[in-house]
């Protein structure tokens, strides 16, 4: 019987530093990605590109951070200004870009204040992404399938 006893209050203690170490100046709550000072988060990799790959559109205001290929998907991430309020429409701001360059939107899913996705069709399968990177930062990541 003490075994199962042992377990449950080792999970509180760790549950509980978790809750510690996530918990941010105020103590009362995990510190949130978007309230993150950039610290260089929001430049560019060495080496990236300008412009993103695949012909993809570039948002206004975007800036390439990074691109990389996995496998036979591409994935590409950037950055636009924006505050965990603006990630549905930042979203959309992309799509609406996407689509004029030939892509569809199979499907939308969102978590406002957290992230907001789109499963891609048309010019290629892939899906998008948007989610804090850190103050008044969101990042863009691309998943393009070639």
């Amino acid at each position: 019987m003490r075994k199962p006893l042992v377990a449950v209050a080792g999970a509180a203690i760790l549950l509980g530093l978790g809750w510690a170490l996530l918990a941010g100046p105020e103590g009362g709550r995990p510190t949130q990605q978007s309230e993150v000072a950039c610290d260089g988060r929001d430049r560019p990799d060495p080496g990236a590109p300008a412009t993103l790959p695949l012909g993809l559109p570039m948002t206004s205001g975007a800036t390439v951070l990074r691109v990389g290929l996995v496998g036979r998907t591409t994935v590409a991430h950037a950055v636009l200004p924006g505050t965990r309020e603006d990630i549905v429409s930042v979203r959309d701001r992309v799509l609406e870009d996407l689509k004029a360059a030939g892509y569809t939107v199979v499907g939308t899913d969102q978590e406002p204040g957290f992230e907001a996705e789109a499963e891609l069709g048309g010019t290629h399968d892939g899906t998008l992404q948007v989610s804090p990177l850190c103050d008044g930062k969101l990042k863009v990541r691309y998943k393009i399938q070639q």
